[in-house]
Protein backbone atom coordinates (compact mmCIF):
# COMPACT_ATOMS: atom_id res chain seq x y z
CA UNK A 1 0.00 0.00 0.00
CA UNK A 2 1.28 3.28 -1.04
CA UNK A 3 2.30 5.66 2.01
CA UNK A 4 0.45 8.85 2.01
CA UNK A 5 2.31 12.10 2.26
CA UNK A 6 2.79 13.62 5.46
CA UNK A 7 3.65 17.37 5.45
CA UNK A 8 5.71 18.46 8.37
CA UNK A 9 4.89 22.36 9.45
CA UNK A 10 8.02 23.88 10.95
CA UNK A 11 7.71 27.61 12.80
CA UNK A 12 11.10 29.49 13.57
CA UNK A 13 12.09 32.77 14.68
CA UNK A 14 15.38 33.46 15.55
CA UNK A 15 16.66 29.78 15.80
CA UNK A 16 19.49 29.54 13.04
CA UNK A 17 22.01 27.86 15.34
CA UNK A 18 19.75 24.89 16.44
CA UNK A 19 17.54 24.53 13.68
CA UNK A 20 19.72 22.89 11.37
CA UNK A 21 19.78 19.85 13.46
CA UNK A 22 16.00 20.24 14.19
CA UNK A 23 15.00 20.09 10.52
CA UNK A 24 17.84 16.95 9.86
CA UNK A 25 15.68 14.94 12.26
CA UNK A 26 12.91 15.36 10.21
CA UNK A 27 14.45 14.82 6.94
CA UNK A 28 16.23 11.27 8.33
CA UNK A 29 12.62 9.74 9.43
CA UNK A 30 12.19 5.81 8.36
CA UNK A 31 8.19 7.34 7.08
CA UNK A 32 10.44 8.92 3.70
CA UNK A 33 6.73 10.13 2.37
CA UNK A 34 7.23 13.53 3.64
CA UNK A 35 7.45 16.99 2.93
CA UNK A 36 9.10 20.09 5.08
CA UNK A 37 8.29 23.28 5.56
CA UNK A 38 10.00 25.71 7.72
CA UNK A 39 7.96 29.19 8.22
CA UNK A 40 10.41 31.76 8.72
CA UNK A 41 8.86 33.99 11.37
CA UNK A 42 10.64 37.27 10.40
CA UNK A 43 13.59 36.30 11.94
CA UNK A 44 16.45 39.04 12.24
CA UNK A 45 19.06 36.08 12.93
CA UNK A 46 20.37 35.42 9.15
CA UNK A 47 18.14 32.46 9.49
CA UNK A 48 17.47 32.37 5.90
CA UNK A 49 21.11 31.78 4.94
CA UNK A 50 20.54 28.01 6.14
CA UNK A 51 18.31 28.16 3.05
CA UNK A 52 20.34 29.68 0.01
CA UNK A 53 20.95 26.07 -1.24
CA UNK A 54 18.61 23.49 -0.59
CA UNK A 55 19.84 20.29 -1.55
CA UNK A 56 17.12 18.28 -0.19
CA UNK A 57 13.97 18.63 -2.70
CA UNK A 58 11.15 17.43 0.27
CA UNK A 59 12.28 20.33 1.92
CA UNK A 60 10.83 24.21 1.62
CA UNK A 61 11.70 27.45 2.89
CA UNK A 62 8.91 30.24 3.68
CA UNK A 63 9.43 33.87 4.80
CA UNK A 64 7.23 36.86 5.22
CA UNK A 65 8.63 39.92 7.13
CA UNK A 66 6.25 40.99 10.28
CA UNK A 67 6.53 38.58 12.94
CA UNK A 68 3.47 37.08 14.03
CA UNK A 69 3.23 34.22 16.03
CA UNK A 70 4.07 30.79 16.08
CA UNK A 71 0.35 29.89 15.64
CA UNK A 72 -0.23 32.15 12.73
CA UNK A 73 3.23 30.15 10.92
CA UNK A 74 2.12 27.17 12.01
CA UNK A 75 -1.67 28.05 9.28
CA UNK A 76 0.86 29.36 6.87
CA UNK A 77 2.83 26.60 6.35
CA UNK A 78 -0.38 24.33 6.52
CA UNK A 79 -2.03 26.17 3.76
CA UNK A 80 0.65 25.72 1.44
CA UNK A 81 1.11 21.76 2.66
CA UNK A 82 0.32 19.13 -0.26
CA UNK A 83 0.12 16.02 2.18
CA UNK A 84 -3.12 14.41 3.46
CA UNK A 85 -1.77 14.09 6.72
CA UNK A 86 -0.08 17.09 8.83
CA UNK A 87 2.91 16.71 11.81
CA UNK A 88 4.02 20.13 13.53
CA UNK A 89 7.20 20.41 14.91
CA UNK A 90 8.81 23.19 16.73
CA UNK A 91 12.20 24.78 15.56
CA UNK A 92 14.82 23.56 18.70
CA UNK A 93 13.37 19.72 19.30
CA UNK A 94 14.43 17.17 17.70
CA UNK A 95 12.64 14.00 16.94
CA UNK A 96 13.14 10.14 16.67
CA UNK A 97 13.88 8.66 13.09
CA UNK A 98 10.79 6.29 13.95
CA UNK A 99 8.36 9.09 15.52
CA UNK A 100 6.02 9.48 12.08
CA UNK A 101 6.34 5.78 11.64
CA UNK A 102 5.14 4.23 14.31
CA UNK A 103 2.56 7.25 14.90
CA UNK A 104 1.20 6.34 11.29
CA UNK A 105 0.72 3.09 12.54
CA UNK A 106 -0.98 3.41 15.19
CA UNK A 107 -3.02 6.38 13.45
CA UNK A 108 -4.25 3.70 11.00
CA UNK A 109 -4.97 0.29 13.38
CA UNK A 110 -6.54 2.89 15.78
CA UNK A 111 -8.77 4.53 12.93
CA UNK A 112 -8.47 7.55 14.69
CA UNK A 113 -7.95 11.18 13.35
CA UNK A 114 -5.47 12.50 15.41
CA UNK A 115 -2.18 10.56 17.13
CA UNK A 116 0.03 12.39 19.81
CA UNK A 117 3.04 10.63 21.38
CA UNK A 118 5.14 11.13 24.45
CA UNK A 119 8.28 13.07 24.59
CA UNK A 120 11.19 13.56 26.93
CA UNK A 121 11.45 17.33 28.51
CA UNK A 122 14.93 18.25 29.13
CA UNK A 123 16.01 20.99 31.22
CA UNK A 124 19.31 23.68 30.55
CA UNK A 125 21.44 21.29 33.50
CA UNK A 126 20.36 18.34 31.95
CA UNK A 127 17.31 16.81 33.69
CA UNK A 128 15.10 15.11 32.36
CA UNK A 129 11.28 14.02 33.03
CA UNK A 130 8.39 12.24 30.24
CA UNK A 131 5.86 14.19 29.18
CA UNK A 132 2.73 13.64 29.80
CA UNK A 133 2.66 13.46 33.41
CA UNK A 134 -0.54 11.56 33.27
CA UNK A 135 -2.11 8.37 30.91
CA UNK A 136 -5.17 9.26 28.37
CA UNK A 137 -7.94 7.22 28.09
CA UNK A 138 -9.77 8.17 24.41
CA UNK A 139 -13.10 7.64 26.31
CA UNK A 140 -12.64 10.38 28.73
CA UNK A 141 -10.63 12.02 26.21
CA UNK A 142 -12.13 15.41 26.38
CA UNK A 143 -12.23 15.35 30.17
CA UNK A 144 -8.71 15.09 30.28
CA UNK A 145 -7.37 17.68 28.00
CA UNK A 146 -9.43 19.95 30.21
CA UNK A 147 -7.46 19.30 33.50
CA UNK A 148 -4.30 19.01 32.03
CA UNK A 149 -2.54 19.59 28.45
CA UNK A 150 -1.17 15.94 27.56
CA UNK A 151 -0.51 16.65 23.84
CA UNK A 152 2.62 19.78 22.79
CA UNK A 153 2.73 20.75 19.33
CA UNK A 154 5.27 18.73 18.46
CA UNK A 155 3.87 15.17 19.07
CA UNK A 156 1.07 15.23 16.81
CA UNK A 157 0.26 13.28 13.56
CA UNK A 158 -3.18 14.46 11.90
CA UNK A 159 -5.45 14.16 9.03
CA UNK A 160 -5.73 17.08 7.30
CA UNK A 161 -9.43 17.73 7.50
CA UNK A 162 -8.71 17.94 11.25
CA UNK A 163 -6.17 21.61 10.91
CA UNK A 164 -8.67 22.40 8.27
CA UNK A 165 -11.54 21.83 11.00
CA UNK A 166 -9.60 23.92 13.76
CA UNK A 167 -6.80 25.46 13.05
CA UNK A 168 -4.68 27.24 15.31
CA UNK A 169 -5.93 30.23 17.00
CA UNK A 170 -3.74 33.25 16.38
CA UNK A 171 -5.01 35.38 18.86
CA UNK A 172 -3.56 33.33 22.13
CA UNK A 173 0.39 34.05 22.74
CA UNK A 174 0.42 30.89 25.39
CA UNK A 175 -1.04 27.33 25.81
CA UNK A 176 -1.54 26.88 21.88
CA UNK A 177 -1.37 23.64 21.66
CA UNK A 178 -3.42 22.90 24.51
CA UNK A 179 -6.35 24.88 23.22
CA UNK A 180 -6.14 23.07 19.64
CA UNK A 181 -6.36 19.54 22.38
CA UNK A 182 -9.00 20.24 24.40
CA UNK A 183 -11.11 21.48 20.58
CA UNK A 184 -9.59 18.20 18.83
CA UNK A 185 -10.52 15.84 21.82
CA UNK A 186 -14.22 17.85 22.00
CA UNK A 187 -14.73 16.48 17.62
CA UNK A 188 -12.40 13.91 16.54
CA UNK A 189 -11.38 10.77 17.48
CA UNK A 190 -7.83 10.97 19.64
CA UNK A 191 -5.00 8.35 20.25
CA UNK A 192 -2.08 8.21 22.10
CA UNK A 193 1.14 6.41 21.14
CA UNK A 194 2.56 6.06 24.96
CA UNK A 195 6.60 6.55 24.28
CA UNK A 196 8.47 9.14 24.06
CA UNK A 197 10.05 9.94 20.53
CA UNK A 198 10.37 13.44 20.66
CA UNK A 199 13.34 15.86 22.42
CA UNK A 200 12.66 18.90 23.79
CA UNK A 201 14.60 21.72 25.91
CA UNK A 202 12.66 23.62 28.49
CA UNK A 203 14.23 26.33 29.87
CA UNK A 204 13.62 27.18 34.18
CA UNK A 205 10.24 27.44 35.10
CA UNK A 206 10.69 29.93 37.89
CA UNK A 207 8.23 31.72 40.48
CA UNK A 208 8.20 35.02 38.15
CA UNK A 209 7.50 32.69 35.14
CA UNK A 210 4.78 31.23 36.59
CA UNK A 211 2.96 34.51 37.42
CA UNK A 212 3.29 35.72 33.99
CA UNK A 213 1.73 32.73 33.05
CA UNK A 214 -1.52 33.10 35.17
CA UNK A 215 -3.34 35.70 31.69
CA UNK A 216 -3.10 33.41 29.40
CA UNK A 217 -4.19 30.35 31.69
CA UNK A 218 -7.33 32.12 32.54
CA UNK A 219 -7.74 32.89 28.76
CA UNK A 220 -7.77 29.46 27.87
CA UNK A 221 -10.18 28.63 31.17
CA UNK A 222 -12.63 31.03 30.07
CA UNK A 223 -12.43 30.36 26.54
CA UNK A 224 -13.70 26.95 27.26
CA UNK A 225 -16.01 27.98 29.87
CA UNK A 226 -18.65 26.40 28.65
CA UNK A 227 -16.88 22.75 28.76
CA UNK A 228 -15.50 23.31 32.18
CA UNK A 229 -18.91 23.49 33.33
CA UNK A 230 -19.77 20.12 32.00
CA UNK A 231 -16.99 18.69 33.46
CA UNK A 232 -16.75 19.84 37.35
CA UNK A 233 -13.81 17.57 38.06
CA UNK A 234 -11.69 19.21 35.48
CA UNK A 235 -12.87 22.57 36.25
CA UNK A 236 -11.75 22.20 39.88
CA UNK A 237 -8.32 21.09 38.64
CA UNK A 238 -8.28 24.26 36.97
CA UNK A 239 -8.56 26.41 39.72
CA UNK A 240 -6.75 25.29 41.57
CA UNK A 241 -3.88 25.05 38.86
CA UNK A 242 -5.21 29.06 38.63
CA UNK A 243 -4.50 29.76 42.11
CA UNK A 244 -1.49 28.22 42.43
CA UNK A 245 0.18 30.65 39.35
CA UNK A 246 -1.25 33.62 41.69
CA UNK A 247 -0.55 32.41 45.16
CA UNK A 248 2.88 33.46 46.00
CA UNK A 249 2.07 37.29 44.97
CA UNK A 250 -1.84 37.81 44.83
CA UNK A 251 -3.04 35.57 47.32
CA UNK A 252 -6.91 37.15 47.69
CA UNK A 253 -6.83 36.29 43.88
CA UNK A 254 -5.71 32.81 44.67
CA UNK A 255 -8.13 32.36 47.60
CA UNK A 256 -11.25 33.24 45.00
CA UNK A 257 -9.58 30.27 42.60
CA UNK A 258 -9.07 27.90 45.56
CA UNK A 259 -12.46 28.56 47.14
CA UNK A 260 -14.15 27.36 43.68
CA UNK A 261 -12.05 24.36 43.45
CA UNK A 262 -12.94 23.56 47.45
CA UNK A 263 -16.87 23.69 46.30
CA UNK A 264 -16.49 21.23 44.33
CA UNK A 265 -13.34 19.04 45.08
CA UNK A 266 -14.25 19.02 49.02
CA UNK A 267 -10.68 18.20 49.53
CA UNK A 268 -8.83 19.03 52.09
CA UNK A 269 -5.77 20.39 50.24
CA UNK A 270 -8.06 23.15 48.54
CA UNK A 271 -9.15 23.67 51.43
CA UNK A 272 -6.48 24.82 53.48
CA UNK A 273 -4.86 26.81 50.42
CA UNK A 274 -8.05 28.90 50.53
CA UNK A 275 -7.56 29.56 54.09
CA UNK A 276 -4.24 29.82 53.58
CA UNK A 277 -4.36 32.66 50.81
CA UNK A 278 -7.91 34.39 52.50
CA UNK A 279 -5.93 35.00 56.07
CA UNK A 280 -2.67 36.37 54.08
CA UNK A 281 -4.73 38.63 51.82
CA UNK A 282 -6.65 39.83 55.29
CA UNK A 283 -3.05 40.36 56.62
CA UNK A 284 -1.74 42.54 53.93
CA UNK A 285 -5.25 44.83 53.47
CA UNK A 286 -4.25 45.71 57.48
CA UNK A 287 -0.55 46.12 56.55
CA UNK A 288 -1.68 48.55 53.88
Amino acid sequence: MKQKMISVVIPTYNRKEKLPECIESVLRQSYREIEVLVVDDASTDGTEEIFREISDKRLKYFRYDTNRGACYARNYGAKRAEGELLAFQDSDDLWHPDKLEKQYGLLLSADADLCFCGMNRVSEKGSRFYYPVHPFHPECGLEEFLAENRASTQTMLMHRFVWEELQFDEDIRRYQDWDFGIRAAAEFKLCYLPEALVESEVGADSISSRVKSYPHLLHLYQKHEALYQQFPGSRAVMNRRLGKRVHPEEPALAAEHFKKSFEISHSFYDFCYWTADRLRAKLRKIKE
